[in-house]
């Protein structure tokens, strides 16, 4: 498995590019500029041929950045990570289990979503990072599994032996209290995808997150 540093992680952006307010490249660039160290592309409903078409200008306009880039993972599709040459592929329990992925895409960071203690052990033995949650009520997603809490969170990254984010409702009024609870970082989609200032959105969960007093 590959090593993710919890510094990878420290605020992850689940990107939904039916919410952005500013263009694609555009938007990019506020988040990685702003201090981003990890996208995921998650277009629930696109085709893959439509996936792969965000995946490949994400992946270009990563490509010209200096310094270390962000993490670039693709949402279910282990395949259109592969062939864009992502980092790697976030799968739910409705996809792909992780060990066939690891066993066809050697090369791809696998990341887990994590609801409960059977999650966590499958992280741990198959994942190289997971996603917590959700943490708070969210409308971001149809299929959500059941909410579980600061608390529940908690108990989740105690039983985790990889790194992780907590995802669902995290916005900058409430990620101090979600950093309480061990993740490397907050997973945010709709606070900053559907913000017209996403270069904003990310300074202000930075600040929350990570330089709190």
């Amino acid at each position: 498995m590959t090593k993710i540093t919890p510094e990878r992680l420290r605020l992850y952006i689940v990107l939904e590019t039916s919410m952005l307010k500013v263009p694609l490249g555009e938007f990019m660039a506020q988040i990685t500029e702003a201090g981003a160290t990890a996208v995921q592309l998650r277009d629930k409903y696109a085709s893959g041929a439509e996936t792969a078409a965000r995946a490949v200008t994400i992946k270009k306009y990563l490509e010209g950045l200096k310094g270390e880039k962000p993490l670039f993972i693709i949402n279910d599709r282990a395949d259109v990570a592969e062939c864009c040459g992502a980092d790697g592929v976030h799968l739910g329990v409705k996809d792909l289990p992780p060990e066939l992925v690891r066993k066809a895409f050697p090369g791809l960071i696998i990341g887990l979503s994590c609801n409960n203690g059977a999650d966590a052990e499958k992280a741990s033995l198959l994942g190289d990072y997971a996603g917590i949650g959700p943490v708070f009520p969210t409308s971001t997603k149809k299929d959500l599994r059941p909410v579980i809490g600061l608390s529940g969170a908690g108990r989740i990254a105690g039983l985790l032996s990889v790194p992780a984010v907590a995802i669902g409702g995290i916005t900058a009024e409430n990620a101090a209290e979600v950093m309480k609870t061990g993740v490397a970082g907050p997973a945010v989609s709709s606070y900053v995808c559907a913000s017209p200032e996403p270069y904003e959105a990310v300074k202000a969960l930075i600040k929350a997150s990570h330089e709190r007093i």
